[in-house]
């Protein structure tokens, strides 16, 4: 799958860029919610996973941003999060947000990519496209 992923610390964005690569994903990334809108908006993806607390931007505010762009309304969303959290990994009461997990394990991280998109019938490699406006 093409995934972006917008997270604000350098070392844990590498971490897990690199580890969602060694399943076969394509991972660009961004460090707040802005910087990932305007890429997401030039790079097309099948799935974003994007931390809550961020600079400038937070994953809510992109959340926002991206479920009111029809074109990415239905694009997957998982929030990540280093703060303890009471429903880990549960899908949310929030449109269009798919799962909220901690990052750490990050291999729990991994398991929902695969299950969404075995979901989404995508494999790493699909191609993607996103709807013009």
């Amino acid at each position: 799958m093409h995934i972006l992923l917008a997270e604000d610390d350098p070392q844990f964005q590498s971490v897990l860029r690199e580890a969602l690569e060694l399943y076969g994903h394509t991972v660009v990334t961004a460090d707040n919610g802005h910087s990932a809108y305007d890429l997401l908006q030039r790079v097309p993806v099948h799935l974003v996973i994007s931390d809550v607390h961020m600079p400038h931007c937070s994953g809510t505010q992109f959340h926002d941003t991206i479920r009111s762009d029809d074109r990415f309304c239905d694009l997957p969303f998982v929030y990540i999060t280093g703060y303890t959290i009471l429903r880990v990994s549960t899908p949310l009461d929030l449109p269009g947000l798919d799962f909220m997990v901690n990052k750490v394990p990050f291999d729990r991280v991994l398991q929902i990519v695969d299950e969404l998109g075995r979901r989404r019938g995508c494999v790493s490699g699909d191609e993607v496209s996103v709807r013009a406006s």
